[in-house]
């Protein structure tokens, strides 16, 4: 009798899991911007089971949906629409000065 006929061959399974930082439940989820929502992204490192993370990108979702529902402008956004109409609609050589005048007549609570 060979040797090879005496063994059968030897089966390694391993299960150790990689340790996260606070423990071992589930990593989080990553998920793509689409239809035009933004990215979702929720870290677990461990600390919340699946579904409380599906809870949670459920309820990010909603509130996304709700944000492109309202078209919302945010004021920054405002704010930066409004310098750079002004910019243009002023001749080449005094933008710079009519930019300071918006700028003035906003007030001291964006600087």
């Amino acid at each position: 009798m060979e040797y090879r006929d005496r063994v059968s061959g030897i089966n390694i399974i391993s299960k150790n899991r990689e340790q996260l930082p606070y423990g071992n439940k589930d990593r989080g989820v990553f998920l793509p911007p689409e239809k035009g929502r933004r990215a979702i992204f929720v870290p677990s490192f461990g600390v919340m089971e699946k579904e409380e993370i599906n809870d949670v990108v459920l309820a990010a979702q909603e509130k996304e949906d709700m944000r492109l529902k309202r078209r919302e402008i945010s004021p920054q956004k405002e704010r930066l629409e409004n310098i750079t109409r002004g910019a243009l609609e002023a001749k080449p050589g005094q933008r710079r000065k009519r930019i300071k005048e918006i700028l003035k007549s906003e007030g001291d609570r964006w600087i």
